[in-house]
C-alpha cells in the first residue's frame, strides 16, 4: 500500500509539474493561450556557418532572407528560410562582445539593422553596452561586404550592471527597446526603451528609460528573444520554454502594451537555448535555436488568416513607408504596386 501511495505521489506531481511547464505564471496566475498560429518546421541552420544563433530578423530590402547573429562570430549573415547562408556583412571596427541579438527598423524612409552588444553573464560592463546600426544592403548570394560602424554607447538608469539578450525596434515610434534578463522572482524581465536618432555621438553615454517589468512569476524567467512586427501592432517575446505575445491597442506605446497581461502562443513548443524570434508579417514569424544534430532548426508560425497574395518572394522593394500612425497602418511599395502588410494589392 506504501508502495502504491507513493507512485501515486510522483505520479501527481509528474502531472502537476508537467502542466505547470506549459502554463507560465504571470502576476500569480495562469496565461490565456493564443491558439490561432500554426509552426512547421522548414529547416536547419548549420552550426559551422554561424555558432550559437542569438537573433535573427527577416529581411525586407531582399524579402525571403533571414538576417542571422551568433554569440562571438562578429559578423551577421544571410540565410534563407532552410538554413542556407548566402551572404556575410561584417562590421568594420567592431568590438569582440556577446553579440545577443538584432533586429530591423525603418529610420527616415531607410531600413537599418540593429545589433545588440549587450549582453553580460558576469556583469562586468556596467555603463559598457552599444547598440550597432547600419544601412540594410541588398543580399547578393555567395558574397561578402564590409561596412563602416555605427554605434550607440548605453547604460541604464540605475547606474549597474544587466545582462539583456532582447533588442526590438517599432516603426510606428521609432524607439528601440532593451529587455534584460532580470534574474528574480519579482519580475521577468524588464523593458528599457531609447529613442532612434543617427546622429548620435558615438563616444557619449546614453541612459535608456525604464518603462515597464514584465509581471511575476518564477516560471518565466531570462527572456531570451523579442520582436515588434512591422506595423507595430503585435510584440513577441520568448525565453527557451515559452513565447508570449502583446497585441497593441490604439494609439498607446510598446511599453504601455507590454505593461499589460501577454497570451501564450500555444503552437509553441520548448527549444533548447531558443533564443531567436522575428516577425516577417503581422500573420508570421520565424524561430531558431542552437541546438540540433542537424544543425539549429528553424521554424515558422503561420496565423489562420485570408491573407492573399504573398509578396515575400519579391527580388527587390523599396523601405516600408508609415502611413497613419493612427492606424499603424504600413505600405510596401514595389514596381507601380503598392501592397499591404499582409500582402494583398491595396492601389
Amino acid at each position: 500500500m506504501k508502495t502504491r501511495l507513493l507512485l501515486a505521489l510522483f505520479i501527481c506531481s509528474m502531472v502537476v509539474n508537467n502542466t505547470s511547464a506549459q502554463m507560465p505564471n504571470y502576476d500569480g496566475a495562469p496565461l490565456e493561450f493564443d491558439k490561432s498560429f500554426v509552426r512547421k518546421k522548414v529547416g536547419d541552420a548549420k552550426v559551422a556557418g554561424l555558432a550559437e544563433i542569438s537573433g535573427i530578423s527577416c529581411s525586407r530590402v531582399t524579402p525571403g532572407y533571414l538576417w542571422a547573429q551568433g554569440d562571438d562570430n562578429y559578423k551577421i549573415r544571410a540565410m534563407k528560410p532552410d538554413g542556407t547562408f548566402v551572404f556575410t556583412v561584417k562590421i568594420d571596427g567592431a568590438k569582440s562582445r556577446d553579440w545577443e541579438d538584432l533586429c530591423g527598423g525603418v529610420y527616415e524612409g531607410k531600413n537599418y539593422i540593429f545589433v545588440g552588444i549587450f549582453g553580460d553573464n558576469g556583469l562586468s560592463m556596467k555603463d559598457n553596452y552599444y547598440i550597432y546600426y547600419f544601412e540594410e544592403p541588398e543580399i547578393v548570394e555567395d558574397s561578402t561586404i564590409i561596412v563602416p560602424m555605427a554605434s550607440i554607447k548605453f547604460g541604464y538608469p540605475d547606474g549597474v550592471a544587466h545582462n539583456a539578450e532582447t533588442l526590438m525596434y517599432d516603426n510606428v515610434e521609432q524607439v528601440l527597446y532593451v529587455v534584460d534578463k532580470y534574474d528574480s522572482s519579482d519580475a521577468m524581465g524588464v523593458v528599457y526603451s531609447l529613442p532612434f536618432r543617427t546622429d548620435y555621438n558615438s563616444d557619449s553615454l546614453l541612459i535608456l528609460n525604464e518603462e515597464c517589468k514584465l509581471g511575476n512569476g518564477a516560471n518565466f524567467m531570462n527572456p531570451t528573444g523579442g520582436d515588434i512586427s512591422p506595423d507595430g501592432k503585435y510584440v513577441l517575446v520568448k525565453n527557451e520554454g515559452f513565447t508570449l505575445i502583446w497585441t497593441r491597442e490604439g494609439e498607446e506605446s510598446i511599453a504601455e502594451t507590454m505593461a499589460r497581461r501577454p497570451k501564450q502562443v500555444a503552437a509553441y513548443k520548448r527549444e533548447m537555448q531558443g533564443e531567436a524570434i522575428a516577425w516577417l508579417d503581422s500573420t508570421t514569424f520565424y524561430t531558431t535555436s542552437d541546438v540540433g544534430s542537424g544543425g539549429a532548426p528553424i521554424f515558422i508560425y503561420t496565423k489562420n488568416t485570408n491573407a492573399v497574395e504573398d509578396v515575400t518572394a519579391a527580388s527587390k522593394v523599396e523601405p516600408y513607408k508609415i502611413m497613419d500612425t493612427k492606424s499603424h497602418m504600413v505600405q510596401i511599395h514595389h514596381g507601380d504596386k503598392v501592397y499591404s502588410l499582409l500582402g494583398n494589392t491595396i492601389e
